[in-house]
């Protein structure tokens, strides 16, 4: 697993923060609970299903990891916002063990959330979609800040502004892009701008609130129009 452990680490912001006269630095994410994400997707997967592979997708706002295949033998979606977990492939599953990637029978799920919970994440959410299970691991708006005392305010109005700039951004990209093909659709321009169609949807509805675009015609079938 360092391949995809070297491209996440690559991608996400570190947190620097000073602990008395110590620096220390933290990924955005645990990387604990990630590595444990992964394991659960390589575990779980369906392998009779040749044409499609686990996918890692690092966005502007979350962390994305798919695992091909339904939830095995009967587990229900709410069974998982439990942590309840069953294995499907036991031979893959030993093996892990003996190797020390797994510690307990179904007690990743609930490991993963404690994890980001107790690095002050928002907790992550795992669910079916479908043919095929995935986690998200929602990341924070500001990396390599450096608490001291008295700064709280100022680290606060730092992660609005980078936040505001970010999204403006990402509004005159999905301006240019409608601009480009008034046709486009909401999977397409997560593709074109490399984030979730959560933050494309998001980013529409405050251009359509401030009447920079409108949508003409339905839904399906339907085109954009830029207005200002």
């Amino acid at each position: 697993m360092s391949k995809p452990s070297f491209f996440i680490k690559n991608h996400l912001h570190l947190k620097a923060e000073i602990l008395g006269l110590q620096r220390t630095e933290t990924y955005e994410i645990p990387i604990p609970a990630i590595r444990e994400a992964l394991v659960n997707a390589v575990l779980h997967r369906d392998y009779t299903n040749f044409g499609r592979d686990i996918k890692v997708g690092i966005y502007d706002d979350m962390l994305n990891i798919v695992s091909p295949g339904g939830l095995p033998n009967g587990l229900t979606q709410a069974d998982l916002q439990q942590g309840r977990s069953e294995i499907r492939n036991r031979v893959l599953a030993r093996v892990f063990k003996e190797l020390g990637y797994i510690e307990q029978w179904g007690s990743g799920i609930g490991r993963i959330k404690a994890m980001c919970r107790e690095a002050g994440n928002a907790e992550p959410k795992i669910q079916e979609r479908g043919d095929f299970v995935d986690w998200e691991f929602y990341r924070s708006t500001i990396s390599n800040t450096e608490p001291v005392a008295g700064s709280e305010d100022m680290s606060e109005k730092m992660s609005e502004k980078m936040s505001e700039k970010m999204s403006e951004k990402m509004s005159e990209k999905i301006v240019r892009f409608i601009q480009a093909n008034p046709n486009i659709t909401i999977d397409e321009l997560s593709k074109l701008a490399e984030v979730s169609t959560r933050t494309i949807e998001r980013n529409l509805k405050s251009l359509q609130a401030q009447n920079r675009i409108k949508r003409i015609g339905p839904a399906k079938g339907g085109y954009w129009e830029v207005t200002a």
